[in-house]
């Protein structure tokens, strides 16, 4: 959905008898900001300096904190916002308004806060052969290692354990949504780096990961501390909240993520693993190489699942990984 689009969409939805919206365009030379949305509201007019998107980023949100004194009335505007995010927005006083109809206006004169459980039609987002999860297991190596989009399509391959004939493929399908430019008839280059991540965290949680379910667990007694298991990495490895904790020590986790390439029967023969469907333990295929003995998945996949649980302490732990260990190698 393009941002006109969401624009459109939201002012449609706004509740008409209590409020109507004007959006009015800036030009191009001011990037920072994409219009002026005003509401009309009991007769008064509101202005917001307005910021769109499809969906806001964590780091985004925290940019747009770090400027709103610049700011008239600063506005969100997206198709859709994870409830952690509108909880740091309300919490900062920044104004936000979803595609839906729900928003949270708090100016000098006016407190308004709608929170609907309207559903829309999510966006296909998945038409392009780089965000299908074969194309997802690739972008996933390519972000781990900048490096590796400068090696031979053979080479790409072989890392990522992708047949051959798809890397052309997706190769093609990044240059088409813009992350990806040739540099010669050879080489190319990763573009927007910071946002290609984003996508992917996006995009990993809803066409890649329901592919790797190996289903749920529980752990059997006396093995009632996860941190008294002792992985067999690398074959096995601690991904979201334990792995969280693990790099930061500032989680309590209540979810336990695994990731392994390790059968059914061995997780239950070496870490007393139980299938129960409503257990605390989700494991997962492991589906990158890994030669190392880190107890953890990469930061990349433990900064995805943190950020998608939508759970404020866990969003938290994410944005320290992001900022500590992922970012300065983007």
């Amino acid at each position: 959905m393009e941002e006109k689009e969401i624009i459109h969409t939201a002012l449609e939805h706004l509740e008409p008898a209590l409020l109507k919206g004007e959006w009015h365009p800036f030009n191009e030379k001011n990037k920072k900001l994409d219009g002026e949305l005003i509401l009309i509201y009991e007769h008064q007019r509101i202005h917001f300096d307005a910021i769109v998107k499809k969906e806001f980023r964590t780091y985004q949100i925290e940019q747009i904190i770090d400027q709103a004194d610049r700011y008239q009335n600063p506005m969100v505007i997206a198709y859709r916002l994870f409830p952690a995010l509108k909880d740091k927005l309300k919490e900062h006083r920044i104004n936000y308004l979803e595609a839906n109809g729900n928003l949270f206006v708090h100016t000098d004169h006016v407190l308004l806060f709608l929170d609907r459980d309207k559903k829309l039609h999510t966006p296909d987002t998945t038409g392009n052969r780089a965000f299908t999860p074969t194309g997802l297991k690739v972008l996933f190596e390519l972000l781990r290692d900048k490096e590796l989009i400068h090696h031979t399509q053979r080479e790409i391959a072989k890392r990522t354990g992708v047949a051959l004939g798809n890397i052309p493929k997706v190769l093609k399908g990044l240059q088409e949504t813009g992350f990806l430019y040739k540099i010669n008839k050879k080489k190319y280059a990763l573009n927007n780096n910071e946002e290609l991540l984003h996508k992917w965290v996006e995009e990993y949680k809803n066409v890649l990961q329901p592919t790797l379910e190996k289903g749920r667990f529980t752990l059997k007694p006396p093995n009632k501390d996860w941190r008294e298991l002792k992985l067999h990495t690398p074959d096995t490895v601690w991904g979201g909240e334990p792995a969280g904790d693990v790099l930061t020590n500032y989680l309590r986790p209540e979810t336990l993520t695994i990731y392994t390439s390790e059968t059914k029967k061995n997780l239950m023969m070496h870490y007393g693993l139980m299938p129960d469907k409503e257990g605390p333990v989700q494991v997962y295929e492991k589906f990158w190489k890994q030669d190392e003995e880190q107890k953890t998945a990469p930061d990349i996949l433990v900064y995805a699942d943190l950020m998608n649980t939508q759970d404020k302490r866990c969003i938290e732990t994410a944005e320290m990984i992001y900022n500590e260990r992922i970012k300065p190698e983007l």
